[in-house]
């Protein structure tokens, strides 16, 4: 999606209100963003937010180019727009992303599986998530990924499709998705916007081309109209993730793994009030050495795939079949050496 003049809005309230007290905060972006026209064309904000961080040099941007636009009014960037961690080095951040398209200051972390390296977890002021998460097919490790990568009353900002843009990602978010995720970890809710656009557009041509094939009447004359959620959350404790569950608040369960793995949920659900207490540290200290041992073990597996993939070649090449007689006659005449030695021997 890339980064709107939103951003300098939520820059300048989070500034403002004390959210950023180190003098060189540190930025990680879900995906490494450009900056879209709407900031690029939002001077006198930009000028704002620089003296809001002390920065008394101009940032130095190109014009807005023409726009293609995708999904209704989604704005499409092409690859010269500028890069977001122009902006962010500017204000004085410290800025890493995480991407896999070797863009500077990326790390190359596989949303879907991939877990946080011990030595970045709980590092980051803001955790930026601009449109990236809903191409990610797994949920609950990215969503994972941005709690471990947020330090404790760090900031995570979150820009995300909620209807329409049928074409665009693997999900859209609903409301209902943030409260519980913001329940499940004791985040406190900053902000949090429903935006809907008034342009209405007909499917795709290629959702109706292919509904066409199970469904001759497909809805062609439906018309779609995008909408997204803008949220800033904070992190307010040293809390392990725990997933977001679709239970009503009040639910209680009887079955002990439930109510261990979603303890914060059922636990604030008996005491009718936010989640005050925090596991102990011992067993945070155990589901961390957990996670590196899965991690460990994942690697080793693959290791052990790569090696048989490699002795399996070895035993289907000409040479191995070649050869296959005489390994045949050199474990006889060893079995033979041995039975002589065992008979002398006795």
């Amino acid at each position: 999606m890339g980064i709107g003049v939103e951003l300098l809005t939520f820059l300048t309230r989070l500034k403002t209100d004390g959210y950023f007290p180190v003098p060189k905060p540190r930025v990680m972006e879900i995906g490494a963003q450009q900056l879209s026209n709407s900031f690029l064309r939002a001077e006198a904000e930009i000028d704002v937010v620089g003296r809001l961080f002390d920065v008394s040099s101009p940032l130095e941007l190109p014009k807005p180019t023409a726009s293609r636009i995708i999904h209704g009014e989604m704005e499409h960037l092409e690859s010269s727009a500028p890069a977001a961690r122009e902006f962010w080095t500017w204000l004085g951040f410290e800025y890493a992303a995480i991407d896999v398209d070797e863009s500077p200051g990326s790390i190359p972390l596989d949303l879907n599986v991939d877990s946080v390296p011990m030595d970045t977890r709980e590092t980051f002021h803001l955790v930026t998530n601009f449109g990236t998460t809903e191409h990610v097919a797994n949920q609950l490790n990215a969503f994972k990924v941005i709690h471990d990568l947020t330090a404790v009353g760090g900031i995570m900002i979150h820009n995300l499709p909620s209807q329409g843009m049928v074409n665009h990602g693997l999900v859209n978010y609903n409301p209902k998705f943030i409260w519980y995720l913001a329940r499940s970890n004791n985040y406190k809710v900053i902000y949090m916007n429903f935006l809907g656009s008034n342009v209405r557009y007909p499917l795709p041509e290629s959702i109706v081309n292919d509904m066409k094939r199970y469904t001759p009447d497909v809805a062609q004359n439906y018309l779609l109209a995008d909408a997204g959620i803008h949220v800033i959350l904070q992190k307010t404790s040293a809390l392990s993730f725990v997933p977001p569950l679709d239970v009503t608040s009040g639910a209680k369960t009887t079955f002990p793994e439930l109510q261990r793995r979603y303890w914060t949920v059922f636990g604030a659900a008996s005491s009718g009030s936010e989640v005050k207490a925090e596991p102990p540290d011992a067993i945070r200290a155990l589901q961390d050495m957990n996670r590196e041992l899965q991690n460990a073990n994942r690697k080793l597996q693959a290791a052990n795939e790569e090696l048989q993939m490699r002795f399996d070649a070895v035993r289907s090449s000409a040479s191995w079949r070649v050869t296959a007689p005489l390994r045949v006659l050199g474990r006889r005449l060893r079995i033979a050496r041995w039975s002589r030695l065992s008979r002398q021997d006795t």
